[in-house]
């Protein structure tokens, strides 16, 4: 394998086999990581939310059926 410096960019080379980046500064990379796991943890919670706000709506849509299930029987037993 025959890593070639990439310009502008210390740390990181192109392996002039398969043509991939390899990053050998090992602080930039966990740096990366940390950053990556901390989106990644963001776009779960968002995630989390929006599902319980779905379970939520749906709860409340069928509150709302049942109530107005309730009340149509109410009307009927009030005109009996």
């Amino acid at each position: 394998m025959s890593l070639i410096p990439v310009e502008g960019h210390s740390g990181l080379y192109r392996d002039s086999n398969t043509n991939a980046i390899i990053n050998k500064n090992k602080t930039e990379y966990e740096s990366y990581k940390a950053r990556k796991k901390k989106v990644d943890d963001e776009k779960n919670k968002i995630k989390n939310i929006e599902d319980e706000l779905n379970d939520v709506r749906n709860d409340l849509n069928e509150i709302k059926i049942l109530l107005q299930r309730l009340s149509e029987k109410w009307i009927q037993i009030k005109l009996v």
